[in-house]
């Protein structure tokens, strides 16, 4: 069965958490204070909701420095355990990131359209490194091919001297370009529905004259 979680809120934040246990979840009352509302409900990740929800970790995961040339499979992920939905925007604050730093993972505000969305860019994102990653392991396995065919006692002149160097410049580089125009489309949308600090809106939003720095 599939569950809408835009069915009654067109458009929300969805404030992403890792905790091993759900006693470690901020508690409502303090929820109220740092957001400024008492419209929420916490979920947990692999409940009804977790289509979403895994979407979003994937975009996370993709976006993580320390994975930026690793191979990414489809259920390859940012852990979270649960998250929270309001209708609010959720704004960033040092308070906030200080305190659950290892814990809270951000909100983005987002509608399900936006969703969908990032399913095409991830999709798009997957298929470039599928190419690229398939065009490399050419090259692995044909490197291989020498060690094979004397292990076998196989005598194939063409195979002894094939000239892997050869082949690794020709293919150096195949379907980067790709891998850059989408993982550029995931930044952007990234960005775009991330959230934002209170200041940063604020000059966003406001006429440069207006703005009031403190």
């Amino acid at each position: 069965m599939y569950y809408d979680l835009f069915e009654k809120i067109p458009k929300g934040s969805i404030l992403l958490w890792n905790v091993e246990d759900e006693k470690a979840l901020p508690k409502r009352k303090e929820m109220i204070r740092l957001l400024g509302t008492e419209d929420f409900v916490y979920y947990k990740t692999h409940g009804h909701h977790r289509d979403y929800i895994r979407s979003l970790a994937r975009l996370k995961y993709c976006l993580s420095p320390n994975t930026n040339e690793e191979r990414r499979g489809y259920w390859s992920q940012i852990t979270t355990s649960h998250f929270l939905f309001t209708s609010k925007e959720i704004e960033s604050n040092s308070f906030f990131i200080l305190k659950y730093s290892t814990q809270c993972l951000g909100s983005y505000f987002v509608d399900g359209g936006e969703l969908d969305t990032l399913d095409k860019l991830l999709r798009a994102h997957d298929q470039v490194r599928s190419i690229s990653d398939e065009v490399k392991g050419w090259v692995r396995r044909i490197d291989s091919h020498k060690d094979e065919i004397k292990r076998d006692g196989i005598e194939d002149s063409v195979i002894e001297t094939f000239q892997v160097q050869r082949l690794t410049a020709i293919t150096n580089g195949y379907g980067q370009q790709a891998i850059d125009h989408a993982m550029s489309k995931l930044e952007d949308w990234h960005h775009q529905h991330y959230w934002k600090t209170k200041k940063s809106k604020k000059t966003l939003d406001a006429p440069q004259d207006d703005v009031v720095t403190t």
